[in-house]
């Protein structure tokens, strides 16, 4: 046990009722932003579809015929940005990926904020979580990582789930970029896990050691087991 696991409340503080109470809450808040999400995404993807994908579709179909006298360079940029888009769509699109798994699920989740992809290791008890638990494990380590300047401050990043009957435990970490000062970057750190744990409810923790960044949460497990939030209408599908 090091110096942050001391802080930790012992288990069995809070009764029963009061921890369901809080995992329910919680998990409903997820559901709640997540749905949110889908949403917004569906909307853009269907936006990038309706207008400049077919826009440009329109264009690769004229540069294409027989008696287009444009230059093959003016074809190859339409349709290389033709793939750009659909890879753009195709990142929006379907909210929250498809299924695949505890590990792939953060990978995918949390890659627009890293620069490094993230390292995931699982624990003991993290193949019994269900798709509902990898979807909240997700969840909030994009919270976390939306509060810290991860593309300039931090590097390497690594996330370690393991899980009880009850809990997911989910702890990251991160070193300090070479050009970064762990004693300014650390406590900024240290006080964004904190107002993330004080709104979500959870037990939380954080350690730096040298130029690494350690932070630890524990996540009540989803109370039905259900699957995530289903994503909104699919409007760019052709």
């Amino acid at each position: 046990m090091d110096h942050e696991d001391a802080g930790r409340p012992a288990p069995g503080t809070l009764d029963e009722s009061t921890a369901r109470a809080r995992a329910d809450t919680l998990h409903a808040v997820l559901d709640v932003v997540r749905r949110l999400r889908a949403r917004e995404r569906g909307h853009l993807a269907g936006v990038l579809h309706d207008g400049p994908m077919q826009d440009l579709a329109a264009m690769a179909l004229e540069l294409g015929m027989p008696r287009s006298d444009a230059p093959d360079g003016i074809v190859g940029q339409v349709d290389g940005a033709g793939r750009e888009l659909r890879r753009i769509q195709d990142q929006l699109w379907p909210f929250p990926p498809p299924a695949a798994g505890l590990i792939e699920t953060l990978r995918q989740r949390t890659a627009w904020l890293l620069d490094t992809p993230l390292a995931v290791a699982a624990g003991d008890g993290a193949a019994a979580l269900q798709q509902a638990d990898w979807q909240a494990a997700a969840d909030v380590a994009e919270l976390l990582l939306t509060g810290l300047d991860t593309a300039g401050a931090w590097d390497r990043p690594i996330a370690m789930v393991a899980a009880s009957q009850d809990l997911i435990f989910l702890e990251l970490n991160l070193t300090s970029a070479p050009d970064g000062d762990p004693a300014i970057d650390g406590p900024a750190a240290e006080a964004w896990l904190h107002r993330v744990a004080a709104a979500i409810q959870v037990r939380a923790g954080v350690g730096l050691s040298q130029r690494r960044l350690r932070m630890w949460l524990e996540i009540p497990r989803c109370p039905d087991g259900s699957p995530g939030a289903p994503a909104g209408h699919d409007r760019h599908t052709s």
